[in-house]
């Protein structure tokens, strides 16, 4: 729990045709030595193409290099070679890892609730679930804020037609000090027509008038 987004290794402690090239992918992973591990694992799977090991151990070595598109697909590929949920909740906890560690919060999130649901006694998968999630969230409203500064920055647009005459109308409905049905009017407007958000600073103020009014 307190190491977040760890990477599950399997130890190749089996027997068989690829023993020898699995037992030094693993001394290579332990070494550090990403790239010779990953070349060693796949050429135990040549030797053992439905040992499922293999290919969780290679995605690990596949991660450790930053391959993610390579790593996610021999998680998947282990997924789909396993029975037990357990081991099936344990690719999908990588694959969340691996996408959590590049900031993708929302299929993160989506992979460690996989997880959970596999294997729901899982306090790691619960915990970076709900990291992604609070991640995702604050990720979204960042980019609401940036919407809405960006939206506040643009110049405003050219009035259409239709913009222009529903302005002529309001005028006229304020020259009449029919206030509220100015604004009223502007307002409808508005949700028909983007352009009419020309006129805000003249909505703002028939606005004003019309709540004080109001009161």
């Amino acid at each position: 729990m307190n190491k977040l987004f760890s990477y599950i290794l399997f130890f190749i402690l089996f027997v068989g045709a690829a023993v020898n090239d699995g037992r030094e992918a693993n001394e290579a992973y332990e070494a550090g030595n990403y790239e010779e591990a990953e070349q060693l694992y796949l050429a135990a799977i040549e030797e053992e193409p439905n040992n499922a090991k293999f290919y969780f151990n290679l995605g690990n070595a596949q991660a450790k290099q930053g391959k993610v598109e390579d790593a996610i697909q021999s998680f998947m590929e282990f997924r789909s070679l396993v029975e037990s949920p357990e081991e099936k909740a344990m690719a999908e906890y990588n694959i969340g890892t691996l996408l959590a560690e590049g900031s993708k919060w929302k299929p993160a999130a989506t992979h460690f609730k996989n997880a959970l649901k596999l294997n729901p006694s899982d306090l790691d998968a619960k915990h970076n679930y709900e990291r992604a999630l609070a991640e995702q969230q604050k990720e979204e409203e960042q980019e609401e804020q940036q919407q809405d500064q960006e939206q506040e920055n643009q110049p405003p647009p050219e009035p259409s037609e239709y913009a222009l005459a529903m302005k002529k109308q309001a005028e006229k409905l304020v020259a009449e000090r029919r206030y509220s049905e100015a604004y009223n009017l502007m307002q409808r407007a508005l949700q028909a027509d983007e352009t009419v958000r020309a006129f805000n600073d003249f909505i703002e103020r028939i606005k004003n008038v019309s709540d004080i009014n109001s009161n």
